[in-house]
């Protein structure tokens, strides 16, 4: 990476760290929420898009969905709403992942 890049990273960083000690509770959860679940929507563009999945890890997404089923279950018994629908739709998301994954090596 070009060095200019890490200034860059160091700042954002402690802006973002700044950011986070004057947010609501709830703002905080819906903003890590939000994040963690659109980057797994920006992958599946992706791989819609490029169709390649070959770089993508089959194990770190099966132990992945395992864990955010985990957290979907937990989310449920304990009735806390912002957890289960995000780790449901993350869970989506990364499922479908999965699947185009095994989909495109079945086909090699």
């Amino acid at each position: 990476m070009p060095p200019l890049f890490w200034p860059g990273a160091i700042a954002l960083s402690l802006s973002l760290g700044g950011l986070v000690l004057w947010l609501d509770d709830a703002y905080l959860g819906l903003c890590a929420a939000f994040l963690t679940t659109g980057s797994f929507a920006l992958q599946v563009v992706h791989i819609l898009k490029t169709r390649e999945t070959k770089a993508i890890s089959l194990g770190m997404y099966l132990a992945f969905g395992c864990g955010v089923l985990l957290w979907l279950v937990y989310g449920l018994k304990i009735g806390d709403r912002p957890v289960t629908i995000a780790n449901s739709i993350t869970l989506a998301l990364a499922s479908t992942v999965l699947l185009l994954k095994l989909r495109n090596e079945s086909r090699t």
